[in-house]
């Protein structure tokens, strides 16, 4: 009778023993696989931060300053309210245009995904980084400049003025002033070291003479120089020398090219098969005058090249033509682990 009348105790005890273990290792199982799908954060998470920021900050002002001057696009080109998309067609558009792609240079987590790549480059804090700007990209040019400073690096930014569909293509509002307007807000801090007009040639060639004016007012009001000489690689020749006066006696690290102006890419037929993104070979010219992105690579830098954005979407992890825009720092393939960098 006493060995029946204490198993029920026993079995009793037992019982939540054997639960209070599954209950452990459940847990420990769960900790496990959480820790194993975690991604930890990039080791320039704060800087890819401090860049997104600086995007958002950026379409405000160019939002507000466009609605100032009654020159916001339709809600159909610029839903998400950038300030950084421009009209169909002005009298400074050169060449046709791809909106959703310019849409996509304008997310917030560009400017973060370009920290990642720039910091790839394990660049000592004050180097000099060529940056050729084209007012067809925006999105692209304001990811570049404060990618680049929020690194501590030395942007040398050279502008070409006029734009392809949908960029920075009011005459009255274009690049120059677009950027000019950033720097007076502290957006960002540097300024052009000289410009071309873009257009045929690099000198206005396609723009009318009103078009052409009113660029050069820009460029006179902001004192950036406008380099036109001719031919193109004269123009190559006179930017080199303004970005080799504006390094002084530092070597640059790298340049960025935005867009496909002819002073970034020249008219080498190699230089159109350049593969967007960061890489550190150069490309001969067979044929025609090489740009400013292909006489730097040549000297030994590496070149990130900002073009064809469904493919580097793809590739750095990137919505394309996202509406809403990300919030930032969520998306863990621009903010996880550098052990995950493309």
């Amino acid at each position: 009778m006493s060995i029946a009348s204490d198993a029920p105790r026993v079995q009793a005890r037992l019982r939540p023993m054997w639960l209070a273990l599954a209950a452990a290792v459940s847990i420990a199982l769960w900790l496990v696989l959480e820790q194993a799908l975690q991604r930890p954060i990039h080791p320039q998470f704060a800087e890819m931060m401090m860049a997104a920021r600086s995007m958002q900050v950026a379409s405000r002002v160019l939002w507000m300053e466009k609605d100032a001057r009654g020159l916001t696009p339709s809600a159909q080109a610029d839903p998400n309210r950038t300030g950084m998309i421009g009209q169909e067609y002005t009298p400074i558009t050169t060449t046709i245009g791809e909106l959703p792609a310019k849409r996509t240079a304008t997310n917030p987590d560009f400017a973060a995904a370009l920290v990642r790549q720039i910091a790839s480059l394990a660049l000592a804090r004050g180097t000099p980084v060529v940056i050729v700007v084209s007012g067809s990209f925006v999105g692209g040019d304001v990811a570049a400049i404060t990618a680049t400073e929020t690194l501590g690096l030395r942007p040398i930014v050279i502008a070409s003025l006029s734009a392809s569909m949908w960029g920075a293509n009011e005459p009255e509002f274009n690049l120059t002033d677009m950027l000019a307007t950033l720097r007076e807000r502290n957006v960002i801090r540097t300024r052009a070291v000289a410009a071309v007009l873009g257009g045929g040639g690099a000198i206005g060639g396609s723009m009318d003479a009103d078009s052409v004016a009113a660029l050069r007012r820009s460029a006179a009001r902001d004192g950036v120089p406008i380099i036109e000489a001719r031919p193109v690689a004269a123009v190559i020749d006179a930017l080199l020398t303004r970005i080799n006066a504006a390094a002084g006696n530092a070597r640059p690290g790298a340049v960025i090219n935005v867009g496909g102006a002819l002073i970034g890419l020249g008219s080498c037929r190699e230089s159109h098969e350049w593969s967007p993104g960061l890489t550190r070979k150069s490309l001969p010219c067979s044929d025609g005058t090489p740009g400013l992105a292909m006489r730097l690579a040549a000297d030994g830098l590496p070149v990130l090249h900002i073009i064809n954005m469904r493919r580097l979407a793809l590739e750095w992890g990137l919505p394309f033509d996202p509406t809403p825009l990300p919030i930032p720092g969520n998306n863990t393939a621009i903010y996880g682990s550098a052990k995950s960098a493309p």
